[in-house]
């Protein structure tokens, strides 16, 4: 059995990506990492973090929808090229040690590579821990050292979608970062200083729509003493914004006018840097361009949220089954539902984003709806909901629908609706519900970025890559939560006449909420149907008869079985009868592949929610999830 790859002979590699990308060894040697998309397959790689990239992404990721013919053929050349680059002393039939072959793709696994995006992301989130713990300058100084790690567009030159998408994630990190530390600049009195203050009108001429700045300049001139100015710059902002989208400043840049021409005390920055001014801009522009995209102005930006538009989430079986728990008695969660709504309702400072995850079937959606009600009172301007299963675009024109934005007036492509999006969201305290989201990329665009605003998310893996989120896992119910829930939907007379055949039930569906309302659902339509009938049931006759109103626990699970990959998908089948507790050794030798490979699969497992990790390495499958890989549909 082959061993974990050696990566002893790659340690030390440092990545810029932060502007044009290079990289240097251990010493401090420069690498020759070819030409530009060889460059942006690498960028790939790297930003998987380990994680193997299926074929398909790839040509996805560099080429986009119009994938060339020998498209397979050259990226086999690229990586080629690499495993010479990290493994130059490998013999020419030797395998490879670092970048590893998938049955469909690859895995790069240097040891230990430092990567300045990362570098840059953990200096933006420990700003932001010491804004909250009141550490002013400290956090000044920590994202003068984030931002000092920027040398120009990030990953500059490379081609491909998924380049571009990164250049556009990072870019408004970058410009939310900026205003982060122009403002703390002001908190600390730092303002004072000609040069911060030329400094701040310098990117301020760059980004004329990024309204949150446009109100740092004001308050900077106005506390220097140099008010006609300050009414000037708004004057200004006011004519690009009618100019360029057809709106007028947002309330928070038009009360902080108001309060500087009337000279009212308390016209400084607030507690955080969220409160220096009105949110991200309405349309982030790129590093340097001082020209962003144009969105269709909103008909209503002032409109409150439809209700009856509000609830964009596709109706799933999965969902209706979520529905009806709630609407039996929400059951259980305490510790979960008390911790959402600690998190979510502390909007003091960055935007909170909580991600639930949990295996299908668990009760993500219904937990969700639950906090999302009890949260209604600090979230005065309603609450939005989207499935996020079929991408971000289609479910940013459910948003900004409901956000008063009529179908025609919805702008083309997923930059101008997020930039639309989040415009429509300056000045207001909005809950976005974010429901089944698969990948970061698809989920990004709809985290709203106004203060006071927050973002719940549902998704069964554990892989998406959200700065700042909180991740909060749903176990199964256990035994008094799950008999309850399963007699709230039979109905109370099942209970009386049937108490240990019920309970029986319910530990054969084994906590899983999904299993429970259904076989409740079943008991209430079927008066005839008696409970130990569905008690005794096992292994794969139990899973068929978990089934009501069209909805079935195998279908759920299967839906999950259609995003696998074949290697995990074959994993799965192989590794069922697997006793808890094993882990990738056991999980290779069941598969017949090799450790790397197996955790490959594993991995992917995980993140489908159809296996859920334990301590140390332990994997275990819930007990349906074993009878339905076992039976003829798994």
């Amino acid at each position: 059995m082959r061993q974990e790859p050696d990566t002893s002979g790659a340690s030390g590699l440092r990545f810029r990506m932060l502007g044009p990308m290079t990289a240097r060894d251990h010493g401090g040697t420069p690498l020759a990492l070819g030409p530009n998309q060889q460059r942006a397959l690498l960028a790939v790689l790297l930003l998987r973090r380990g994680r193997t990239a299926p074929m398909a992404d790839l040509c996805e990721a560099l080429w986009g929808e119009r994938v060339p013919p020998r498209a397979v053929g050259t990226l086999r050349t690229y990586v080629s090229r690499l495993r010479s680059l990290f493994e130059p002393d490998r013999p020419a039939r030797a395998p490879a040690r670092l970048l590893l072959s998938a049955p469909d793709g690859y895995a790069l696994r240097l040891r230990d590579p430092v990567l300045d995006i990362d570098e840059f992301e953990r200096g933006l989130a420990e700003a932001a821990r010491l804004r909250t713990a009141g550490a002013t300058g400290e956090a000044y100084r920590t994202l003068g050292g984030a931002l000092g790690l920027w040398s120009g567009t990030p990953l500059s030159g490379l081609p491909g979608p998924y380049a571009e998408a990164q250049r556009d994630r990072l870019t408004e990190l970058w410009l939310n970062a900026r205003e982060d530390h122009f403002h703390s600049a002001l908190e600390l009195g730092l303002d004072r200083d000609i040069a911060a203050v030329a400094a701040l009108r310098a990117f301020a001429a760059e980004h004329p729509l990024r309204e949150r700045t446009q109100a740092l300049l004001m308050l900077a001139l106005h506390r220097a003493g140099r008010p006609g100015e300050a009414l000037a710059v708004y004057e200004a902002t006011r004519r690009t914004l009618d100019l360029e989208l057809g709106v007028p400043p947002g309330p928070e840049l038009a009360a902080l006018h108001r309060r500087l021409r009337s000279r009212e005390p308390g016209s400084g920055p607030g507690p955080g840097p969220a409160a220096a001014g009105p949110g991200p801009a309405r349309t982030p522009a790129p590093v340097g361009s001082a020209s962003p995209a144009r969105p269709s102005p909103p008909a209503a930006p002032s409109a409150p949220v439809d209700p009856s538009r509000a609830g964009t989430r596709a109706e799933t079986p999965d969902g209706a089954a979520d529905r009806v728990v709630d609407g039996a008695g929400f059951v259980g969660r305490a510790v979960e539902r008390a911790l959402l709504v600690r998190m979510l309702g502390d909007t003091n400072g960055a935007v909170p984003v909580a991600v639930v995850t949990g295996m299908p079937g668990i009760g993500k959606t219904a937990l969700a709806e639950h906090v999302a009600e009890r949260l209604r009172g600090a979230f005065p301007d309603g609450v939005l909901r989207a499935s996020v299963r079929d991408g971000g675009a289609e479910a940013l024109t459910g948003l900004v629908r409901a956000l008063g934005v009529p179908g025609p007036a919805v702008p083309d492509g997923l930059d101008a609706r997020a930039a639309l999006y989040r415009s429509l969201l300056a000045g207001r305290r909005v809950l976005a519900v974010l429901d089944d989201a698969h990948d970061t990329a698809g989920l990004l665009p709809l985290l709203p970025a106004t203060p006071g605003c927050a973002a719940l998310v549902t998704s069964t893996g554990r892989g998406l890559l959200v700065p700042g989120a909180r991740l909060v896992d749903v176990p199964e119910l256990d035994d008094a939560a799950a008999l309850d829930l399963l007699a709230a939907t039979a109905g109370p007379e099942r209970r009386s006449a049937e108490p240990e055949e019920l309970r029986r039930l319910a530990r054969r569906c084994a906590g899983l909420p999904l299993a429970l309302s259904l076989a409740g659902r079943r008991l209430r339509r079927e008066p005839g149907l008696a409970v130990a009938a569905l008690a005794a049931a096992d292994g794969p006759e139990l899973l068929a008869a978990l089934c009501a109103d069209g909805a079935s626990v195998g279908e759920r699970f299967d839906r999950s079985l259609a995003l696998l990959t074949p290697a995990a998908a074959r994993a799965l089948r192989c590794t069922a009868g697997a006793p808890d507790g094993f882990g990738h050794t056991r999980a290779a030798e069941l598969i017949g592949a090799c450790e790397a490979e197996a955790a490959d699969a594993i991995d992917e497992l995980v993140d489908s929610g159809l296996l859920r990790p334990g301590a140390s390495g332990s994997y275990r499958y819930h007990p349906l999830v074993r009878a339905f890989a076992r039976s003829p549909h798994g």
